[in-house]
């Protein structure tokens, strides 16, 4: 892949910022849960990961994250993000908060950035909810106890996860996405985009992110925590006290 001014160095040795207070809410993707973000939370204190609402039928992406945004109550400016799909529903959610930014953590910031695959179902984004996704738990937890013993701890966790994840959502969250195009408001956000320079997911050729990390897949938060958490630090920091950089 052709390298260009996107693909920065590792952010791993740069003096570290101290965090800033502003409440920082993650959203997991699809199958996933707060344990995709055990670092951050481990790493910033004001890191918050919210649990999923229960979805209207036929609710829309942009309906779920105003409704969703309601419930939070940060008494002031916040910070929003997410990895995968939750990055899709933070950047919808941040024109409903007193938000400083938005990060998308190995995400995208519309249906552009989606590889091929994804964008030619997106005609089909009404019909995919007759796809069985009850099947779904007992096979992640057969394959967790069968092929998944000899797979990378990664796989497994990830097995686990989409056990664990209620059908229902997974159907009305692959509708919404198919179907999700960015609302207006989001234009004004301020988008923070971190990206693996082998996402097979969302691949990085498509994508705008403003740090590429050379190497990494989907799964940065986990496989690169280091590097995610300063460019968290770095950002959260400058985007509070706008006039000390």
């Amino acid at each position: 892949m052709r390298r260009d001014r996107r693909y920065a160095p590792s952010l791993v040795g740069m003096q570290p910022i101290p965090p800033s207070d502003a409440p920082l809410y993650l959203l997991p993707g699809m199958g996933a849960d707060a344990r995709l973000f055990r670092s951050q939370l481990d790493t910033f204190p004001n890191a918050i990961v919210p649990p999923w609402l229960a979805p209207h039928p036929r609710e829309s992406l942009a309906d779920y994250a105003r409704r969703f945004a309601g419930t939070l109550q940060p008494n002031g400016p916040c910070f929003v993000g997410g990895a995968s799909f939750g990055g899709f529903v933070a950047l919808e959610m941040a024109p409903h908060l007193n938000a400083l930014g938005c990060f998308l953590i190995g995400s995208a910031r519309g249906p552009s950035e989606l590889p091929n695959r994804i964008r030619w179902l997106r005609p089909f984004g009404g019909t995919i909810g007759v796809l069985p996704f009850r099947l779904l738990a007992p096979g992640a937890w057969l394959a967790r106890n069968t092929v998944g013993q000899f797979s990378h701890s990664l796989t497994r966790s990830f097995l686990r996860h989409l056990q664990e994840t209620d059908s229902s959502f997974l159907r009305w969250g692959s509708q919404a996405a198919l179907k999700w195009t960015p609302s207006p408001a989001t234009v004004d956000v301020r988008v923070f985009q971190i990206h693996g320079e082998r996402d097979r997911v969302f691949p990085a050729k498509r994508s705008r992110a403003d740090v590429i990390l050379p190497g990494a897949g989907h799964l940065i938060s986990l496989t690169h925590a280091s590097v995610v958490n300063e460019y968290l630090r770095r950002h959260m920091m400058a985007a509070s006290c706008p006039t000390s950089s």
